[in-house]
């Protein structure tokens, strides 16, 4: 069911507690990360929330996942694998350079190592099937694009790993040169 087919309240509310999880998980971590501070930052009851997620985890995910697929200034695919994959890489360095969007990465990223319950969460959610970057992939290799031999997951891999390391490990930001670089480098590695 779409967010416009449902109850504006229960849309209202959605909204608010998706803001409230991720700006806590990007200003104070997992641990700031609780049911009563959900509720005290987004405006919405306990019950409200508990009667909606049935656990943090999930939430979570949730809150992630709709911040990044859910965007309506994501650009739509065109088939053409050079043009979509340099929008795709701008989107992606855009996301990763916005502090929080960083922030709550490295969170999720943590949380999933500590915690296997949420490590399952995360990994059933962000798998190949829901990767704009195998999508993309994928249609590439259907349509003659990249060569035959392209291996999705490790395309995938190629593809996110530099601006990752980039943002997450040096903390530098990302920019419209790296987008360019690794455009080059990754048509070139991919071509039939």
């Amino acid at each position: 069911m779409t967010l416009e087919a449902e109850d504006p309240r229960v849309v209202r509310n959605r909204r608010a507690v998706h803001r409230a999880a991720l700006e806590l998980l990007g200003r104070e971590g997992v641990s700031g990360l609780s049911v009563d501070r959900l509720a005290e930052v987004s405006g919405v009851s306990r019950s409200t929330i508990y009667r909606h997620w049935s656990d943090l985890p999930t939430l979570i995910v949730a809150a992630f996942d709709e911040a990044v697929h859910d965007r309506p200034d994501r650009p739509e695919p065109t088939g053409d694998l050079t043009v979509d994959l340099l929008a795709y890489l701008r989107d992606y360095a855009a996301r990763l350079n916005d502090p929080t969007y960083a922030a709550v990465t490295i969170a999720i990223l943590e949380w999933s190592w500590r915690d296997p319950e949420f490590a399952a969460t995360r990994a059933r959610t962000f798998d190949d099937s829901r990767s704009r970057a195998a999508v993309l992939l994928r249609a590439a290799k259907a349509n003659g694009e990249i060569g035959a031999g392209v291996d999705v997951p490790q395309g995938v891999e190629d593809l996110v790993a530099p601006f990752l390391y980039r943002r997450l490990v040096l903390r530098r930001t990302i920019s419209e040169r790296d987008v360019r670089t690794l455009h080059e480098r990754l048509l070139g590695s991919w071509s039939p």
